[in-house]
């Protein structure tokens, strides 16, 4: 990967999740399971990525309003499920709207908890796992939703869950994404405090909004274990995987990590 590649994947918040070891010391297999940012004006280096990959399936955990605002580019013979993770109402309290849609920091632990535990989101969850449990042999799976932080952040966490992969593997593939989120909320921060000067406490909470902090997937998680004992108990009984659907899903998309 070029210098100029890397830079465009840490940009779009890609990712190839293959590089991950799960505790059985088996990887998923190359180039069938990616998370990125939403693909919307795609640069011609990320566009020719997804093209160089067997793409098939594109899971998008966006609201329909933020899909009408910033549509998907989308790639012919794809089949494109649309499975919003939160109403568009909850997004009030996330990060998606822009500078002026903020009227107190969000509440990202409070977003992280309301995802893994309300019924909404519960019953889009399990439809976005079964997705990616239950899709072709062959070919490539992308989930993502806007930044590919939070909503995707949250499902991946639980795929990986599912898989085998331990929460120190999960959390640092988390934390990935704050190397495009941290800049952005950089410059959040830095026009609110040039515009709303009297309103610095305000900034840094956005700031910290955007970050992947491993606070908010432990605020899902911690939801999820006081409801169900611990996140695999969720896994099989909200979200209904099997250990046949797992067995099945090892042996079909996962190899021995090189």
């Amino acid at each position: 990967m070029s210098k100029m590649k890397k830079k465009e994947f840490i940009k779009r918040n890609i990712r190839d999740l293959s590089y991950l070891v799960n505790s059985e010391g088996l990887s998923l297999a190359p180039n069938q399971f990616i998370r990125s940012s939403a693909l919307y004006k795609l640069s011609k280096k990320a566009k020719a990525y997804f093209l160089s990959l067997p793409l098939t399936r594109v899971l998008d955990l966006r609201t329909d309003g933020e899909r009408a605002k910033k549509p998907d580019f989308e790639f012919a013979l794809v089949d494109y499920r649309h499975i919003p993770v939160v109403k568009q109402e909850t997004l009030g309290i996330t990060h998606e709207r822009g500078l002026k849609a903020y009227k107190e920091p969000p509440k990202m632990e409070s977003l992280y908890a309301h995802i893994a535990t309300d019924p909404f989101s519960v019953a889009a969850l399990k439809e976005a796992i079964h997705y990616l449990f239950h899709g072709p042999k062959e070919g490539a799976s992308l989930i993502h939703c806007t930044a590919g932080k939070d909503r995707a952040g949250i499902v991946t966490a639980l795929f990986l869950t599912a898989l085998g992969y331990d929460e120190k593997c999960i959390f640092e593939d988390y934390e990935l994404s704050n190397k495009p989120s941290e800049k952005r909320g950089r410059q959040y921060r830095f026009w609110i405090k040039a515009l709303l000067w009297s309103k610095r406490k305000f900034a840094q909470g956005v700031y910290e909004a955007m970050l992947a902090s491993p606070k908010y997937l432990r605020a899902a998680f911690t939801a999820i274990e006081n409801v169900y004992g611990n996140v695999r108990n969720y896994i099989h009984d909200a979200l209904g995987i099997s250990d046949e659907d797992i067995v099945a899903f090892k042996k079909a998309h996962m190899v021995p990590a090189k």
